[in-house]
């Protein structure tokens, strides 16, 4: 089976992978993509400890791992891997079960075809903060967002597939889906239009990536991914729980049901592995909206959490 996720950063998120509801089930025969800010070639001289360390803890586990590129990458060291024929498309080999999915590529993975294109803009650091002189070559590089012929290449492939794939893998959202989560607090860029593009030409089952932090579903066939882990086709809201996954963080506005109502509040707390008598799930503790400080908050377990809210 084929299963995504969101960012992993290096080893700062990926200990999402340890111990879960899914990955412990997974087998030889399953394939497991990170929708980019993979992280584990990330120092810009050298590979280094932590990143071996993780790097082998990957390769020794029964399913393959694959990644499309996000922007916190280094990219010089992950250009610099072998190149090899893969599925249908290429890919940089990091190990043999650790695999870059170059962008613009389509690969076929068990009868399902999957487009891949990676790539963001930094929000960070880089031109966006006005340190580029600082972070270039060390802890951002211009080639975080796809070139001409890297944009090109994707569009050749997809029109050799008629303009329709299964899937579709980035690490960021076409302009106005961004616009929507962010709020306006991102601004668009040449990979969030080729991907607007994409959106509207492209004929597709349901679309994964990552970047935003967030699990979500953007639209009916748009899931943005952090902590969760989905099997491919599945969206956020119709998903399984998973303890210690929480799906919202702290400081959401969500709408939950709360005494037999729906109701808007804000979450203060997260309790990732439920609370001191209840193990079954993530609870929260939520002040109610509008905000009262004096309020106390109400327990709220993650199932009782309709969807994370944009009001705010």
């Amino acid at each position: 089976m084929i299963y995504l996720t969101g960012d992993t950063h290096g080893y700062i998120d990926i200990r999402k992978l340890l111990k879960n509801n899914v990955t412990t089930q997974m087998t030889e025969e399953d394939y497991l993509i990170i929708c980019g800010d993979f992280g584990l070639v990330w120092h810009y001289k050298h590979e280094t400890g932590k990143e071996r360390k993780w790097l082998k803890w990957l390769n020794k586990q029964k399913w393959t791992t694959l990644f499309a590129d996000g922007n916190h990458e280094c990219f010089p060291r992950l250009n610099s891997y072998p190149v090899k024929e893969w599925h249908g498309g290429k890919v940089h080999e990091i190990l043999p079960k650790v695999l870059h999915l170059m962008r613009g590529e389509i690969f076929e993975l068990e009868g399902k075809s999957i487009f891949v294109m990676g790539g963001a803009s930094s929000h960070d650091r880089g031109p966006a903060v006005g340190d580029t002189e600082q972070v270039i070559g060390k802890f951002w590089w211009p080639e975080e967002i796809p070139s001409k012929e890297e944009f090109d290449h994707g569009l050749a492939n997809l029109k050799q597939h008629d303009y329709k794939v299964n899937y579709i893998v980035t690490h960021c959202l076409p302009t106005f889906l961004q616009e929507f989560v962010k709020q306006g607090k991102y601004a668009p860029d040449a990979a969030t239009e080729y991907l607007e593009n994409i959106y509207h030409t492209v004929d597709y089952d349901h679309w994964y990536c990552g970047h935003y932090h967030y699990d979500l579903d953007a639209d009916k066939k748009v899931t943005v991914l952090f902590t969760r882990i989905l099997e491919a086709g599945k969206n956020v809201r119709d998903s399984a729980m998973m303890l210690g996954v929480p799906k919202y963080r702290r400081d959401d506005t969500v709408l939950f049901h709360c005494n037999g109502e729906e109701r808007f509040g804000t979450i203060k707390e997260t309790m990732p592995w439920g609370t001191l008598t209840k193990h079954d799930e993530p609870y929260y503790n939520i002040v109610l909206f509008p905000e009262d400080e004096n309020r106390t908050a109400v327990q709220v377990r993650e199932s009782e959490i309709i969807e994370k809210s944009l009001i705010r």
